[in-house]
């Protein structure tokens, strides 16, 4: 059994680790609170069922199954993972800039530029948003960001070209937005399509994107659609589509004497054209700093917590009995003595000491958990080529449940039932 990397329960080293554990937490806590209760987000009348009603009846396993993976993942759905903001955090130390944001709406761009003066009409161009804007001297980058080659595919990249085209369609026809960028010193626009890694997780290439050509082809007719803009209010535009190793094509153009470059790169490129030339460190030094924190919490999490209710229901139906592994853990003392040991020692001999413990309970207080099988997690795991049995399972478990925040959560959410 493997000792996981759950930044919930370490001592977080830096800013970055304290923001993202207490979002992680947060996620963590949420999710397994819907492993312990049976109410659900969806309802007969949710299309997204397909027809899981009549599988109830037919396949008690699969159903379980889809009604975890739904109702533990729409809470997922509608919240972000906390890896998009290690992400932006960590390519923030890649290069020099006076000024960066995440997550930045265009009508915050007068604050931004010190043009406190000049108020931007609020309408379906000014309210777009960039996951990144970054000012250098007399220039000032939008970047929509993509970690791998296969983001987003056709939709994705659609909507990334479609959000630069409204940009163009902006600075081309609204007379504030530009005095907003002239006036504070700005000559060059860029809006940057980025893409970091390829599939195989290294840095990516035109190559490689073309290779999946769904998503390549969803950018490049976005491209056609901004060069169409252009065209149709006679804006002169530069078009450079030789294809290079990092570079898929260019657009270029001037507007009341402000130059835009719209373009779309890949690997190192991306933190080259990001911090216009004044980057620090290559995507090598961030691939590193990436790998060295991505944690456990939110993958292995949800794995757990689909399982924990595919169990629940389970149970319920064969004994009228509300329960799994989580809630027999958390309704036994002994059992939650084990847990404290392995936090006094959180190494693989003592958890495998106190796995050991806590499944002769279940055995002899629980019986009925372990004749459901299999569990959801096991599956999962093996299909991924992972050796995992019950013994992992609940190592895994007690790992989350050693956090004393989600633990006294949990407590919390049993009470009220």
């Amino acid at each position: 059994m493997q000792v996981r990397n759950l930044l919930i329960c370490t001592e977080p080293q830096n800013e970055i680790e304290k923001n993202l554990k207490r979002m992680y937490l947060k996620r963590v806590q949420e999710m397994f609170k819907r492993a312990i209760n049976l109410t659900s987000t969806f309802n007969i009348f949710d299309e997204i069922f397909h027809g899981l009603a009549r599988l109830a009846n037919t396949n008690e396993s699969m159903y379980s199954f889809y009604e975890s993976m739904l109702t533990i993942t729409s809470y997922y759905q509608h919240s972000q993972a906390g890896r998009g903001s290690l992400i932006t955090q960590l390519l923030k130390e890649l290069g020099d800039s006076e000024k960066m944001e995440f997550e930045f709406s265009l009508m915050k761009l007068p604050q931004f530029l010190g043009q406190e003066n000049i108020k931007l009409e609020e309408n379906e161009l000014t309210k777009l948003k960039f996951d990144i804007v970054n000012k250098n001297a007399d220039n000032i980058i939008f970047c929509e960001l993509k970690m791998k080659v296969y983001s987003g595919c056709t939709a994705g990249r659609i909507e990334l070209m479609e959000k630069f085209n409204k940009f163009t369609k902006l600075i081309i026809g609204s007379q504030t937005f530009r005095d907003c960028i002239k006036n504070s010193g700005i000559n060059n626009i860029f809006l940057i399509g980025g893409v970091l890694f390829d599939i195989q997780g290294e840095p990516a290439t035109t190559q490689k994107d073309e290779e999946w050509a769904i998503c390549y082809n969803g950018m490049i007719r976005g491209k056609n659609d901004i060069i169409k803009t252009l065209e149709d209010n006679k804006i002169k535009c530069k078009v450079s589509e030789e294809k290079k190793a990092e570079r898929a094509f260019l657009i270029e153009f001037m507007v009341d004497n402000v130059r835009v470059h719209i373009t779309a790169v890949y690997g190192n490129e991306v933190i080259n054209s990001l911090f216009v030339g004044k980057q620090n460190y290559g995507i090598e030094h961030f691939k590193n700093q990436l790998e060295k924190m991505l944690y456990d919490d939110l993958w292995l999490g949800q794995v757990i917590t689909m399982s924990e209710r595919a169990i629940l229901y389970q149970n319920f139906n064969k004994n009228k009995k509300l329960n799994n592994y989580v809630i027999s853990i958390l309704k036994d003392n002994e059992m939650l003595l084990e847990v404290e040991k392995f936090k006094l020692n959180m190494e693989s001999k003592a958890l495998e000491k106190v796995v050991n413990r806590i499944i002769e309970k279940i055995e002899k207080c629980d019986r009925n958990l372990l004749d459901i099988k299999p569990i959801l997690a096991e599956t999962i795991m093996k299909l991924s080529g992972i050796d995992y049995d019950i013994r992992d399972y609940v190592a895994d478990i007690v790992q989350f449940l050693s956090c004393k925040e989600l633990l006294d959560a949990l407590k919390e959410s049993l009470k009220s039932e």
